[in-house]
């Protein structure tokens, strides 16, 4: 979430928000870069900076909780820690060593991507509660940080190590042993590692992440990850791309990848390079959940854990819905007029944003 705070203006910092001077008298004996509101003016300790409001900033700040994070810069503000969600994310960068064709950065978002200073995202961290549930380390490519993430690593195992984390990589860093070594004895207890895998072979995947030698890379660092006894969640994103070989997906995880603690099916978010390159990748959920719901039922009866993201309801068999998942962004959810009609609509997760036009339709509500 981005705010506008016309009148800041002292360059970047990071301080968390508090609502009330007895939680801004805390965050200051805590030791936190910290601000509050005080007669429509922001107060920031220990700088001692304050900073005229607006009517409409005022109200903005009504709706955000105690403990939330502040990345502030001249005019605005991103809240890069929402104490009043269980989705928050340690952002590293949007660059990424691959260029997959259906990914819903675009290329020149990429490209022109810088990546998180070590120091600023150290700041981040040590502004967190330590009791926050779940934190997500993601890009692009969180290890184009190289090995600077590795201290990151190091700061959440020595001071926050009872959150879960979900660490969204391509894996092909943790091919090179070196990398792997230092990962397993860096990383925090609750870790989980979430790696796509797009194909079975090096023609099917580096065709879709258009990176040669991405597979084999992948492939590696699975391997070693798995070696290192650290969780697994494979995601397979299901697009026109690949819909055709999903059972051969299966089958390598099945022979070669014992030992994972999820498969998940990953339903496409259509924008980037998915909508630049539509017509290459759009399946629709309801046609392609029938196309994979063999291979689900096969990893399953082969002892994997399997979930299904970004589907509704609608477009899967009511057999499968314990395996569906609201994975959905907050904000990016959205709804066709037909789900006002549908009696799971509070169970459904939705669809993105930028993909629920596109099913218009062909969902039907269910009654």
């Amino acid at each position: 979430m981005m705010l506008k705070f016309i009148n800041y203006s002292n360059g970047y910092h990071i301080a968390s928000f508090a609502k009330n001077e007895v939680i801004f008298n805390k965050m200051r004996t805590d030791g936190y870069s910290c601000f509050t509101v005080q007669n429509y003016k922001l107060i920031f300790f220990p700088e001692g900076w304050a900073v005229d409001l607006l009517e409409e900033e005022n109200q903005a700040l009504k709706e955000v909780e105690d403990y939330s994070i502040f990345e502030f810069n001249n005019g605005s503000a991103y809240v890069y820690y929402n104490a009043a969600s269980v989705d928050n994310a340690l952002f590293i960068t949007n660059k990424c060593n691959s260029n997959c064709i259906m990914c819903p950065t675009s290329d020149i978002v990429r490209k022109n991507s810088g990546i998180e200073d070590i120091n600023n995202l150290l700041k981040i961290c040590s502004q967190m509660p330590s009791d926050a549930s779940h934190i997500t380390i993601t890009g692009g490519e969180p290890f184009l940080i190289k090995k600077d993430i590795f201290i990151l690593f190091k700061y959440l195992k020595d001071n926050l190590n009872e959150i879960d984390y979900l660490l969204l990589t391509n894996g092909r860093a943790l091919s090179d042993r070196e990398y792997a070594s230092i990962f397993k004895e860096t990383i925090p207890s609750k870790l989980i590692v979430g790696i796509p895998l797009h194909g079975y072979n090096p023609d099917t995947h580096d065709g879709i992440t258009r990176a040669k030698g991405s597979f084999n890379q992948t492939m590696s660092g699975l391997k070693n990850i798995l070696d290192s006894g650290t969780m697994i969640e494979i995601r397979i994103v299901v697009s026109r791309l690949n819909i055709g070989f999903i059972d051969k997906i299966a089958d390598l995880i099945i022979k070669e990848l014992k030992g994972i603690y999820i498969v998940r099916f990953i339903g496409l978010e259509m924008l980037g390079n998915a909508r630049i390159n539509l017509e290459e990748v759009w399946i629709d959920y309801k046609e392609s959940f029938e196309l994979i719901k063999e291979s689900i039922k096969k990893l399953v009866m082969h002892g994997f854990n399997v979930g299904i993201y970004n589907y509704p309801l609608c477009c899967v068999d009511r057999s499968y819905w314990a395996l569906c998942e609201k994975s959905i962004t907050d904000y990016k959810i959205r709804y066709l007029e037909e789900c006002d009609e549908c009696s799971k609509k509070d169970a459904c997760g939705g669809m993105f944003s930028g993909t629920f036009r596109l099913m218009k339709g062909k969902i039907n509500a269910i009654k």
